[in-house]
């Protein structure tokens, strides 16, 4: 699975522009849940800011026009969300990114609502990247993955139709790279937390699409 220079290079000149001069991305307090983001201001591209990759076609959905699936997760999806549209090249479609810089380690789960369009709705993967090594930034290799820092992955394949609430252990997660292997994303002696979220998409086949939507991505704790 291939994702474009153009945005390796973007994420790196954001993650040293955040972490220049020896500085840190403001800490948010702990609390209970997390919201990463719940694009109740209908956009995605500030308030907070994600960046897009490849042949990923995101947008802006009205929740009042989806209808199906759990409805107390529907209820609990508010005004707007993030619907993720293309087509595969070799099953890989893109990806979404946000930059975090956040103390993380008072949290053990990540939670989202997913709106899917049945059972070829495609996969998900949600990927976590831990500073380890105190870099400026997170420096990857040929196969994306950190030198010297952590990325912690887990594949959901969206085969439903309409609302469902998500809900992963952390403890779940694939761990890659080559950092501390373990989850500890802390802002202390000069670490920089959880740096980044990617949501990256996959087709079910070779030249297919995916079409679902995501909401209200948290970080919790397990149950």
């Amino acid at each position: 699975m291939k994702k474009g220079l153009l945005c390796l290079l973007f994420c790196l000149l954001i993650v040293s522009s955040v972490f220049a001069m020896g500085g840190s991305a403001p800490a948010k307090k702990a609390s209970y849940p997390y919201l990463i983001s719940n694009f109740e201001n209908g956009s995605f591209v500030k308030d907070p800011q994600w960046f897009s990759f490849d042949a990923i076609m995101p947008s802006i959905s009205k929740n009042s026009e989806l209808k199906e699936g759990d409805a107390a997760v529907a209820a609990d999806a508010g005004d707007y969300s993030l619907k993720l549209t293309g087509t595969a090249k070799d099953w890989y479609v893109g990806g979404m990114g946000l930059m975090l810089g956040i103390d993380a380690t008072g949290y053990d789960n990540f939670d989202a609502d997913i709106y899917g369009n049945g059972e070829k709705s495609g996969k998900l993967k949600v990927e976590l990247y831990q500073d380890a090594s105190g870099r400026p930034e997170i420096i990857v290799g040929p196969d994306y993955k950190p030198l010297y820092d952590d990325l912690f992955s887990y594949e959901i394949e969206v085969n439903w139709t309409g609302w469902k609430h998500v809900s992963i252990p952390i403890k779940s997660f694939k761990i890659e790279g080559n950092g501390i292997k373990t989850w500890n994303p802390t802002l202390k002696n000069g670490k920089k937390g959880l740096v980044k979220v990617q949501l990256i998409t996959v087709a079910n086949s070779q030249t297919g699409s995916i079409n679902y939507n995501v909401d209200n991505l948290e970080l919790g704790v397990s149950k």
